[in-house]
């Protein structure tokens, strides 16, 4: 279930700036978060065919769609940023499981 910190009051394009801003920073450090778990499955597959898992990438995606769902935001949306995510994650991950083995 996801239950979003409530939102301070807006009352002018200046606080509503300030809370996308801040907002974007968290994002920024969730996504370093996620990065770092794409460095360490790069170091534990031994075998590079096995970083591109469909079977787990259409799994992280219904994921996000139902998350979406749950939270009132647009479905389509998530799903298109989530898409590019993970194939920017999958491209990260090659890159870092090469990288660790030459």
């Amino acid at each position: 279930m996801i239950d979003p910190k409530p939102l301070p009051p807006m009352e002018t394009m200046t606080d509503v700036r300030q809370q996308v801003d801040r907002i974007d920073a968290e994002i920024i450090a969730l996504m370093a978060q996620r990065f770092a778990c794409m460095d360490a499955a790069a170091r534990i597959k031994q075998d590079r065919n096995i970083v591109r898992d469909e079977a787990r990438k259409a799994a992280v995606l219904q994921n996000v769609k139902r998350l979406a769902e749950e939270a009132r935001v647009p479905v389509p949306a998530m799903a298109a940023i989530w898409e590019m995510l993970v194939e920017t994650s999958i491209s990260y991950e090659l890159q870092k499981w090469d990288q660790m083995r030459k």
